[in-house]
């Protein structure tokens, strides 16, 4: 019989894979470190990790009533795209920072721009549903009580583990290379686009189908 210690260690796992290719999430956190510090990425990290608990929990809790629904709605799959579309444009015009004072003097909440960053993201849900559907071909577990919550905070902790990876890296980058902001700039501009596009054709497909 599973122990809680595979749920915290499934939960670890999956998130961990998961979160490693480009996505808008990891490239925020990178563009956060590479523009201001690295404990301005360490917050935007933590806000996306809180973020993915609730994310996996809707897909445990209801997540194929939802899929289904996105499926059929053609409306938010183009107001998807259209936010997309417009943020890959402001993130590619975008100049990096030149200076961290000017910044600190806004009071930026690092953590409510992970947070915003973590809910915009379209692909969490459907990815987790996805994941689920194939840890249930070969294991039978039951998510619920001391076991949900093991699996929830190996959600938090996979999740949080690499993108502190991405903090790391992007403070080596940040130290390394002198046109590091806009080489991240153009990497999540490019993310956001792809995103973009990806979610204007699903709505016309859902139109024409």
């Amino acid at each position: 019989m599973a122990s809680p210690v595979h749920y915290f260690l499934l939960g670890f796992a999956v998130c961990f894979v998961g979160t490693i290719p480009f996505g808008p999430i990891n490239l925020g956190v990178a563009k956060t470190t590479v523009d201001y510090d690295r404990r301005s990425g360490t917050e935007v990290a933590i806000a996306a990790s809180i973020v993915e608990i609730f994310e996996a929990l809707i897909a445990l809790s209801f997540g194929l009533v939802i899929s289904t629904y996105l499926d059929a709605n053609f409306v938010i799959e183009f107001l998807l795209a259209f936010i997309f579309i417009l943020l890959s444009a402001f993130v590619f015009t975008r100049k990096p920072k030149s200076s961290l004072l000017a910044e600190t003097s806004q009071q930026t909440s690092f953590f409510g721009r992970g947070l915003l960053l973590a809910v915009l993201n379209p692909q969490a849900i459907p990815f987790w549903i996805f994941a689920l559907a194939g840890i249930s071909q070969y294991f039978s577990f039951q998510y619920e009580g001391v076991y949900l919550l093991s699996f929830l905070t190996g959600v938090f902790a996979g999740k949080l583990a690499a993108l502190y990876a991405f903090v790391i890296a992007s403070s080596y980058l940040k130290a390394h290379l002198r046109e590091s902001g806009q080489l991240v700039n153009r990497l999540l501009a490019g993310v956001l686009l792809l995103i973009g596009l990806s979610q204007a054709w699903n709505g016309f497909s859902t139109l024409l189908a």
